[in-house]
């Protein structure tokens, strides 16, 4: 094993590993200390076995085609404080797990709050592109949201477990698994959601696949979409597709919701088809335009317009008291809708729409 001297630069509590240019290498690095050389002087590498210190971010700045391997079992001590625990950038890079576990061991900091409680970290963002692919990762624990992909493009993750099942009975909040931000040409497949949020939340950008998808316990398949952006450009969703997917006892099985009290911005061409959905026990599948201040305000506005949202064979059953059918448009707020092979079952309610998609009988 090499070892490695220490080149740390600090910015706002976070340990910034860059990369600098450097010829290809064989490196293994089992110490946090070593990390900062081997990014720098590696190509291919493995990092086994990580303790992070606390109200620390571990951020790999990854050289252009670096390929790497994550071993062993990594965990973030406890800190009060946002994070993100993790950060990986870069350009054509491969990132998988060789039996890795990520542990954010969220019970030091679920409380039932989520976001509203004591400062919780966002565990693993990434910000990768030019056909960057991770494989084979569990993240366990999440303290607050697992995965953040923001500011990404041409970035593909394969085969991941968010497990974040012990929250169900250890106050678990707000631990949304997949979010997607500011990023185009996203896939996420293979992979198992188990938490108390949303399994996938979409809130900005375009050509994004989700598919063979297993998602239990939290909010469903979501696109959350009008939240103000950081450049206060319009929020936008487009050419977003959800296939081949199954939610199983969550509150929603889909759930599209625009936020009438930000800005301007839109949702066009999203697709959801051959999605299984049981033991549901709010909403089968929930649009609403009317969510203010983080909840739903019961008065819709048009200001995010949703344009040629399709639904193509999603079935399922309900439980409990649970509508299938829930859509709550704004003035001009929906338009071109195709609905196909829509049938969700053993609702306490009856359906509610105040807008009809083709095809669908409400």
């Amino acid at each position: 094993m090499k070892m490695f001297s220490i080149v740390f630069t600090v910015f706002a509590a976070a340990v910034v590993l860059a990369a600098t240019p450097a010829e290809s290498a064989d490196c293994t690095v089992t110490s946090y200390d070593d990390i900062a050389d081997a990014v720098a002087s590696c190509t291919t590498l493995t990092i086994s076995d990580i303790t992070v210190p606390a109200e620390t971010t571990l951020q790999l700045d990854l050289q252009t085609g670096t390929q790497l391997t994550l071993a062993g079992t990594w965990q973030w001590e406890y800190a009060k404080w946002k994070g993100p625990l993790f950060i990986i950038t870069g350009s054509r890079v491969t990132v998988k797990g060789d039996n890795v576990v990520l542990d954010g061991q969220g019970a030091l900091w679920w409380d039932g709050k989520g976001t509203s409680g004591v400062k919780k970290p966002k565990f693993f963002r990434i910000k990768t592109t030019g056909g960057s692919t991770f494989s084979d990762i569990t993240l366990l624990n999440c303290p607050v949201q697992c995965v953040s992909i923001n500011s990404a493009s041409d970035t593909t993750i394969d085969n991941f477990l968010l497990d974040v099942s012990a929250g169900d009975s250890e106050k678990g909040h707000n631990t949304d698994g997949f979010d997607v931000s500011s990023s185009t040409g996203i896939t996420v497949q293979n992979s198992v959601v188990k938490n108390q949020d949303d399994c996938v939340a979409v809130n900005q950008g375009s050509n994004m696949v989700f598919k063979n998808l297993t998602c239990s316990g939290g909010h469903g398949l979501s696109l959350s979409v009008g939240q103000s952006t950081e450049d206060g450009s319009a929020n936008t969703v487009s050419n977003v597709t959800f296939i081949d997917s199954t939610v199983t006892n969550s509150a929603n099985g889909i759930h599209v919701k625009t936020h009438s009290d930000a800005g301007t911005g839109s949702i066009t061409d999203v697709t959801y088809q051959n999605i299984k959905l049981s033991g549901l026990t709010k909403y089968g599948i929930n649009v609403q335009e009317d969510y203010e201040n983080g909840k739903s305000s019961g008065t819709p506005k048009g200001n995010i317009p949703i344009t040629n949202l399709n639904m193509i064979d999603v079935t399922g059953t309900m439980s409990g008291s649970g509508m299938p059918v829930y859509i709550l448009c704004g003035d001009d707020g929906c338009s071109s809708w195709s609905w196909s092979g829509v049938s969700i079952t053993d609702g306490k309610k009856s359906n509610s729409c105040n807008f009809t998609p083709t095809g669908f009988a409400c």
